[in-house]
C-alpha cells in the first residue's frame, strides 16, 4: 500500500510540473505569436499579400517583422512590417537568398553562413547576411549587405574577434 501512494505521488507531481511548465512556455511565447499574427495582418492589409509562410524578425536601426507569402495569383512576396509601415517587394524581381548567400561565398570561401534574412539598412531595403570566418586569433562574425532588388554590395559590419 505505501509503494503505491508512493507512485501516485509520483505520477500527481510529474503531471503537475508537466502542466505548470506547458503553461510557462505558453505565456512566454505568446507575445511573439502575437507579434507574427499582427505582422501577417498588417502585410495582407498593406499589400497584395493574401497567404503568408513564415514571419522572421530583423533588427537594424528599426525593428521590422519580415512577412513571407503569395499574392491571389501565387507570386511571391516579401513584406516589410515596422510599427509604421508596411513595404512589400515581389521576390521573383529581386536578387535571391541564394545568390547573397553565393555573393558571400565567392567574397569569403572559407566562411560558415549563419543566417540570410530580408532587412533595410539606412533607406535601403536590403540582404542581411550574418556569417562567421575562423581567423588565427579566433572566430570573427561579419554582416554583409546586398540591396534587396539587384544584389549590390553596401556594407560589411565586422564584430571583434570571439
Amino acid at each position: 500500500m505505501n509503494a503505491k501512494r508512493s507512485i501516485t505521488l509520483g505520477v500527481f507531481i510529474v503531471a503537475t510540473l508537466g502542466v505548470v511548465l506547458s503553461r510557462f512556455y505558453l505565456n512566454v511565447q505568446n507575445e511573439h505569436w502575437e507579434e507574427k499574427r499582427v505582422a501577417v495582418e498588417k502585410a495582407f492589409v498593406g499589400s497584395m499579400m493574401t497567404k503568408a509562410s513564415k514571419v522572421d524578425f530583423f533588427y537594424g536601426d528599426e525593428p521590422f517583422q519580415i512577412v513571407y507569402g503569395e499574392n491571389k495569383l501565387g507570386q511571391r512576396l516579401i513584406t516589410w512590417v515596422s510599427a509604421e509601415d508596411v513595404h512589400t517587394e515581389m521576390a521573383e524581381e529581386a536578387f535571391t537568398e541564394e545568390q547573397a548567400r553565393a555573393a558571400v561565398l565567392k567574397k569569403a570561401p572559407s566562411s560558415e553562413i549563419e543566417r540570410v534574412i530580408p532587412g533595410k539598412l539606412g533607406n535601403d531595403y536590403v540582404w542581411e547576411v550574418f556569417y562567421k570566418t575562423k581567423e588565427d586569433r579566433g572566430t570573427r562574425y561579419f554582416y554583409d549587405y546586398y540591396t534587396f532588388k539587384d544584389g549590390t554590395y553596401l556594407d560589411t559590419y565586422r564584430l571583434s574577434l570571439h
